[in-house]
């Protein structure tokens, strides 16, 4: 089988470039040619039924909209003319002839349904008004519609989509993200000679994955005299960050450590993980964290809660725009550790039978619904 696997950046850095860099990896394993259709390759990967093809960046200075415009017409023509595929594969990229789609994001709509009530109506006007977000819609429906296989992270995203999309005749399926084994050191709860107790979040995004309420828990654990230190890893620190932390007191609390290739030296500072997001069709981070030992601490809207099991391997949240729950579970930890050493080992279990080898065989799995459903092939 040749399959086309379209995306910006072929990386096996970040969230959906590492998703599609691993299932490349699987199924280039298992004897599947591979071409990959992208804007950059970060790999210098060289495999005998690897190819890569690219396409030109958007113009400098292009708005948003002229950039999925850009990338909508220079990927399809990429896939056009670079030969005949069995499957033409898109990880969430806009193109006109796509087969299979894996998709990273929710639906426009999402924050309308699990932000503040600001944040709806904000979020309502730009769909209504925004030329990006009209965009990103039309390109959503239309690899709804055209591709005859839809691939998601999670059913949480799934369900977003049939929502709002329909999707009733199409091969539907989940192909969670795994964890990667390589290089990693399993996290001795901090790098702190004295009682701190250190939590990590990482990602980019401040109100979609949950970092303000997040902010406003810490300065609660603080009023509460607890001596705790939160990392915030994929964000550096702006002179507004820097600001909002001396107001709320947090200066000496919180720190921003940018952009981190090794992730694994990071785990190893934190006891545990946090992702209070409002906006999550998975979450591969806390993963990687439960791999070193790191407690997670996710929100119930996020995807990952769908392997997860509260109180047993991390701790849920139930509503991810309350404050004090989060500040509860937080401080839940901090006082516990026979709880939080048992929730470590637990969670360690359950992230080794997270591989991305269950992400490869749902994928192949797909291909071969899409392959051979009389239903889909004659669409």
């Amino acid at each position: 089988m040749h399959v086309a696997m379209v995306l910006r950046q072929f990386s096996p850095y970040g969230g959906l470039e590492l998703y599609a860099f691993q299932l490349v990896k699987g199924l280039l394993e298992r004897g599947m040619r591979v071409t990959v259709v992208c804007e950059k390759d970060d790999t210098n990967w060289k495999h005998e039924r690897l190819n890569v093809v690219n396409f030109a960046p958007p113009p400098t200075g292009s708005t948003k909209a002229d950039k999925i415009r850009h990338y909508y017409q220079a990927a399809s023509a990429a896939v056009t003319e670079s030969g005949t595929y069995d499957l033409v594969h898109t990880q969430h990229f806009p193109i006109s002839n796509a087969d299979v789609v894996t998709f990273h994001n929710h639906t426009v709509y999402r924050l309308s349904e699990v932000g503040q009530t600001w944040e709806r109506i904000l979020n309502g006007i730009k769909v209504g008004t925004s030329q990006a977000y009209k965009l990103r819609e039309e390109h959503d429906k239309e690899l709804c519609h055209q591709a005859r296989c839809l691939i998601f992270p999670s059913k949480v995203c799934l369900n977003d989509f049939k929502q709002h999309y329909g999707l009733n005749d199409k091969h539907l399926a989940v192909a969670h993200p795994g964890a990667s084994f390589s290089e990693v050191t399993r996290s001795t709860g901090a790098e702190a000679t004295d009682d701190t107790f250190h939590f990590l979040f990482v990602g980019k995004g401040y109100r979609k994955k949950g970092l303000d309420v997040l902010h406003d828990a810490s300065r609660r654990l603080l009023s509460r005299k607890k001596n705790f230190k939160l990392h915030i890893a994929g964000l550096r620190l702006k002179p507004y960050d820097k600001l909002r932390l001396a107001l709320m007191g947090l200066s000496n609390h919180v720190e921003y450590l940018g952009f981190q290739k090794d992730m694994d030296a990071v785990y190893r500072k934190a006891s545990s993980i946090i992702l209070p997001s409002r906006i999550e069709p998975f979450g591969m981070a806390p993963i990687e964290g439960m791999l070193r030992g790191l407690v997670p601490i996710v929100s119930r809207v996020c995807g990952v809660t769908e392997v997860l099991t509260d109180e047993s391997d991390a701790l849920i949240l139930e509503d991810h725009l309350k404050v004090q729950e989060l500040a509860a579970l937080m401080e839940k930890l901090m006082d516990n550790p026979e709880l939080t050493k048992r929730l470590s080992d637990a969670a360690l279990k359950t992230s080794k039978k997270l591989t991305w080898d269950q992400t490869v065989e749902s994928t192949i799995a797909a291909y071969n619904a899409t392959l051979t459903t009389p239903s889909l092939t004659s669409n």
